[in-house]
């Protein structure tokens, strides 16, 4: 199975858990998985997990799954401080994960976000698709920022 699919069946159980508030000590369990896999920004990106875990800490009264949840969305945050490829619109997001206050951090994201509003319609289709990408990363960071 790969690292894909098993993040895809983690998000699934820890949906499920997060809505009916139920099952914390196997949480914990996933949560430790995710902690052991060799996930990377493509995967993050295409599976959304941030978001469940962030959804499974706001619903947990564990405090050991609250605490492991932080610090699973704390590492990957780390993702976007990390050298990636350069674009044309890749600028705004380096600069607003480097700023040390949070309110220069999601304006900074949201202005990256605005500069992909499809004002260059001659880039190719693959250029199209990473920044769709990069802007939906964003956005899950600014939500997971303002919890």
């Amino acid at each position: 199975m790969s690292v894909e699919d098993e993040v895809f069946r983690i998000q699934k159980k820890m949906s499920k858990m997060a809505s009916d508030g139920t099952g914390q000590d196997q949480a914990l369990d996933l949560l430790k998985t995710l902690q052991t896999l060799n996930i990377n920004l493509d995967i993050l990106t295409k599976t959304r997990i941030g978001m469940t875990v962030n959804e499974l800490r706001k619903s947990s009264k564990d405090d050991e799954v609250i605490a492991l949840a932080k610090t699973l969305i704390k590492n990957w945050k780390r993702f976007l401080a990390s050298p990636a490829p350069t674009t044309a619109n890749n600028s705004s997001a380096k600069e607003g994960s480097s700023h040390n206050s949070s309110a220069s951090k999601s304006t900074s994201a949201a202005k990256s976000s605005s500069s992909f509003s499809g004002k260059d319609k001659s880039s190719s289709s693959s250029s199209s698709k990473d920044r769709e990408k990069e802007r939906l990363l964003v956005t899950d960071l600014v939500s997971l920022r303002a919890a």
